[in-house]
């Protein structure tokens, strides 16, 4: 049990006392400085606070310091502990400079890229919000809902931007929040609000007969060396030809990559989260080495494989320019078309799993995505399976005039889960509802049902336990049965 005392401690030069509230708890003593002082007049001979306006609003804060601690358990807890939670918990807290800090650290992981959607999303919500400065008392289930309604017009913000935002507060609980000692500075208003889905992109996957017309469009002469139409369609034929390979992937690319005309890469966008580093090697097929000798440096000075760097400063400007040259290729093919340089990606993969008879397996391994964990660990991994596919799709654009055969469909998925979607899972025993949690983070049903199965009561065993998961975002449910012993 702690004691609190209004006290003074040491007169100051001009005549005054300032007055403290003493914490004392067994043999530990603190103490918080208030804004009140007290002259001579207002003290007896044992320095105790006779004014009474002063002991007064003393005795009003001591109380309210008294209902806070009562809320809590604090007899494990030092005085400068309770001290601390008392003068910062009723501090209201910059949302803003959070994710600021949030974002820096972003940047120091590796993940630059990943940090420039959480800019754009704080920036965004300042604007609505009207100031620079956003406390986390302003972010209440209607003022976010209100927020997420201003973005409904956007094909992608509508969910990439709530969901940056949500992953910074859910960081920002885990900071400030303790639920072991009942400390709850921070209660979750997201509960309350319903992110939207993206926009399915159309014509994310371009059609071989449209592929064939965008490549055999001769771009128009210019009087400047590489212009934007050329570039466009050489860079996306560069991607196209290299299993999708990134925009980033190539502008990034080091000589050192380059060896015996296979090129070694670390993709830039899973790197930081795979323990293989995203790595992979693809063989320039023979059909593309006049277009990618063209684009090669040529200064000995530089480290980089291409000479865009000689005229682009970053990726972003790099695959701005080159979507620009791409756009007017396909003013030339079909001025209501439009694609961009990622849809030739999932043109690769779309034609090597309809047209050439890839598994699904292979067509991730050739796109460089994260398969077999477990087995990249201990095998040395070949990469000529992901050649002879780059080959066959090469093949069929070029030296057939078949049609493809897909329709575009939406994908509604439901195991196709992101960490940052927010997913909301319960379990069932005999139709009984025994626990269930919201979160964000899983990146597959399993782990939900991982959770989940911690969270069961210790007297549930050997028995069959039904899991309802909703995703929220994608506004998705499925049901899953597992037997627990």
């Amino acid at each position: 049990m702690v004691n609190l005392k209004a006290t003074v401690r040491v007169r100051t030069k001009n005549g005054l006392y300032p007055v403290y509230i003493r914490f004392t708890k067994g043999n530990q003593v603190s103490y918080v400085k208030t804004s009140w002082v007290v002259n001579d007049k207002g003290l007896d001979q044992k320095k105790n606070i006779t004014d009474p306006f002063v002991f007064h609003q003393v005795s009003i804060l001591m109380d309210s310091y008294y209902k806070q601690l009562n809320q809590i358990e604090t007899s494990k807890w030092t005085t400068s502990e309770i001290v601390k939670y008392l003068t910062e918990f009723n501090n209201d807290l910059s949302f803003s400079d959070y994710t600021r800090k949030h974002i820096d650290k972003l940047i120091r992981s590796g993940h630059e890229r990943t940090s420039r959607n959480y800019k754009w999303a704080l920036n965004h919500m300042e604007r609505f919000a009207e100031t620079d400065n956003i406390m986390f008392s302003r972010l209440t289930s209607s003022f976010l809902n209100r927020w997420i309604e201003s973005l409904s017009e956007t094909n992608r913000c509508k969910e990439q931007y709530p969901v940056c935002m949500r992953e910074v507060y859910k960081a920002a609980i885990k900071e400030y929040n303790d639920e072991e000692l009942g400390i709850v500075r921070l209660k979750n208003p997201w509960s309350n609000v319903t992110i939207p889905r993206s926009d399915v992109p159309e014509k994310r996957a371009i059609t071989a007969s449209m592929l064939r017309k965008f490549f055999n469009v001769v771009p128009d002469r210019s009087r400047f060396t590489n212009p934007l139409m050329e570039v466009g369609q050489d860079v996306a034929l560069i991607s196209f030809c290299m299993c999708g390979l990134n925009a980033v992937d190539i502008f990034n690319a080091k000589k050192d990559q380059y060896v015996n005309g296979i090129f070694h890469y670390e993709r830039q966008k899973t790197r930081m989260s795979r323990s293989d580093r995203g790595y992979f090697e693809i063989r320039v097929p023979e059909f593309l080495k006049p277009t990618f000798d063209k684009y090669l440096s040529r200064k000995a000075s530089s480290p980089w494989l291409f000479n865009f760097h000689e005229r682009l400063s970053t990726s972003d400007s790099f695959s701005a320019n080159v979507n620009i040259g791409i756009k007017q290729i396909w003013a030339k093919v079909d001025t209501n078309y439009k694609a961009s340089l990622y849809a030739f990606r999932h043109s690769w993969a779309t034609i090597a799993q309809n047209e050439c008879g890839a598994t699904m397996n292979e067509v991730d391994f050739g796109l460089n995505h994260s398969i077999n964990k477990m087995a990249k660990v201990y095998v040395k991994v070949d990469y000529t399976p992901a050649w002879i596919l780059n080959e066959k799709v090469i093949d069929f654009i070029f030296f057939t005039d078949k049609e493809s055969k897909f329709v575009e469909k939406e994908d509604i998925t439901f195991e196709r889960i992101s960490k940052y979607n927010n997913i909301r899972a319960e379990a069932y025993v005999m139709g009984k509802k025994v626990c269930a949690i919201e979160d964000t983070g899983f990146t597959n049903v399993d782990q939900i049902m991982d959770k989940l199965i911690t969270l069961l009561p210790k007297k549930i065993k050997k028995t069959r336990v039904q899991f309802k998961i909703t995703n929220v975002d994608k506004n998705l449910t499925q049901m899953y049965q597992r037997v627990v012993s």
